[in-house]
């Protein structure tokens, strides 16, 4: 079992920020303490060699004497020039000498060191530069000695720099990094506990507040850190959490209408079946009344199972929308003509306003049911002693529009954004429908939307409904491809039966 004070984000957001300090101070410590010494050597070279150059452009000028003096002086150091025989010409500490001996001294140093052999040594090698380092045991110093030969001249330049150890600043800067270390540390560590649990507090916040909403309390918010992200996070679960209760709202909405969907046919094929058993058995009319009743129970029950299965499947994308041209025109008449048979005896008049030969890319099937739904909603909630409904299908460049229009009591705006749940109806006053389901409208959304296709519904109440929806309208140029792969499949089938028989004739 991990201990949860170790793997807690403020532990570890501690944590990580005094390993980052800590690690800044070990580089510091390296680079100001163990590569201090070699550092300031290899600085000092290069401010040598750099000399060296300026020296070099002085003494060609002929005016060098002020400028190597000051150089001199300003970065310890003994400046040479000598003759190719060996013989110094120039030396930073006395001027113009014609002295021929060989020994010199580094002011302020009273420092020997033998100049001997360097003029040699720089035109013996390859480049004409020489440099090298000279350790003085007795006074325990190092020296760096530079020479080369000045270009077009018959002079070579020495320069004799003194790298002195620097232990005792080394010693001076460790004191000091002791202390700035022990401060800092404590300094980090308390930030690192502060902006920690500013962080994971807010976090710690949610998570107690997702575990209420895990059992079911959806009267819970999530209180936003200050932090876009962590806001937004607390944005969406607040969103989450009014979908999820309205989610469940409807779900014990829909098992409580559908149970009483369900109940009220059963109780009715059971109370028959006993009326047929006990008392209508030897009566024909009553028997054949009775039996229909059961009949019709029978019929409720599928279309509710049916409906059911389709809006099971369409939602859980089994039942995939699959395009393809076809006559829309075609399609809503021949529906048209089905329900105006079915009700033609109810005093219900069916109006159908839709231009000739036209075509659509949808899925065929589906759209018929979204048709079916939306004519068979206008007839149920149409007025009682004259139902008139209308069909109208226009047309855009890209779009077909179609309208369904009733003559009902209309729907109230309050209502209008819901229509399309299922049961919605039921969350106020359920009212057993006598042919519907209660899932039609939530069918042809969903249909709809894997169509990508717009809807909606506009209403007045006392008046009536209009319910309208557009699919894409197929170009002259698919319809042409689509008749053209109509009739290759025409050509097909006749030839099948052709290419049977012969095969008949070759077994017999």
């Amino acid at each position: 079992m991990k201990n949860k004070g170790t793997n807690t984000l403020a532990f570890k957001l501690w944590m990580y920020f005094v390993v980052f300090a800590v690690s800044l101070f070990v580089i510091l410590w390296f680079m100001q303490v163990i590569f201090l010494q070699s550092y300031y050597s290899s600085m000092k070279k290069s401010e040598v060699i750099k000399l060296a150059t300026d020296i070099e452009d002085a003494y060609i000028s002929g005016n060098f004497v002020d400028l190597v003096d000051n150089i001199a002086y300003r970065n310890s150091s003994t400046v040479f020039i000598f003759d190719t025989l060996g013989n110094i010409i120039y030396t930073s500490n006395q001027s113009n000498t014609s002295d021929s001996d060989k020994i010199s001294t580094i002011p302020d140093r009273h420092l020997a060191i033998d100049t001997s052999g360097v003029v040699e040594k720089i035109l013996n090698s390859p480049n004409q530069k020489i440099s090298y380092n000279l350790n003085v045991e007795k006074l325990k110093t190092e020296l760096f000695v530079y020479g080369k030969l000045i270009p077009n001249t018959d002079a070579c330049l020495v320069i004799v720099a003194s790298i002195d150890p620097i232990d005792a600043t080394t010693t001076v800067v460790q004191s000091q990094l002791v202390y700035i270390t022990v401060i800092a540390l404590m300094i980090a560590s308390i930030i690192s506990v502060f902006f920690s649990r500013r962080l994971s507090r807010p976090i710690s916040r949610m998570n107690d507040t997702a575990k209420k909403l895990a059992v079911g309390n959806y009267n819970i918010k999530f209180e936003k850190a200050g932090y876009q992200e962590m806001d937004d996070l607390a944005d969406t679960l607040n969103y989450a959490t009014s979908e999820l209760a309205r989610t469940d709202k409807v779900k014990r909405e829909l098992i409580a209408n559908v149970s009483h969907d369900l109940r009220t046919p059963l109780t009715m094929i059971k109370a028959y079946s006993e009326m047929i058993r006990d008392l209508s058995g030897d009566n024909k009319e009553k028997r054949e009344e009775h039996l229909q009743v059961i009949i019709d129970e029978t019929d409720r029950l599928t279309r509710l199972v049916n409906d059911m299965m389709d809006l099971s499947k369409i939602e859980s994308g089994v039942s995939d929308v699959i395009k393809g041209i076809f006559n829309f025109s075609e399609v809503v008449k021949s529906m048209t003509n089905n329900f105006k048979a079915i009700y033609e005896s109810e005093n219900c008049k069916i109006i159908l306003d839709c231009p000739e030969e036209l075509y659509a890319n949808a899925d065929r099937t589906k759209i018929e049911q979204v048709l079916y739904n939306l004519i068979g909603n206008a007839i149920n909630h149409s007025g009682n002693d004259n139902k008139e409904i209308k069909i109208k299908v226009t047309t855009t460049s890209k779009r077909i529009k179609v309208q369904v229009i009733d003559n009902g009591e209309g729907i109230g705006q309050e209502d209008l954004a819901h229509i399309w749940d299922r049961y919605y109806k039921a969350s106020k006053s359920f009212k057993r429908s006598n042919s519907g389901s209660g899932l039609g409208l939530s069918i042809v959304k969903n249909i709809l939307t894997k169509h990508e296709s717009d809807f909606g519904v506009y209403s007045t109440v006392g008046k009536g409904s209009t319910f309208w929806f557009d699919i894409e309208k197929a170009s002259k140029k698919d319809i042409k491809i689509n008749e053209g792969i109509d009739e290759k499949e025409q050509k097909e089938a006749k030839l099948k039966p052709k290419a049977k028989s012969k095969e008949q004739k070759n077994k017999s």
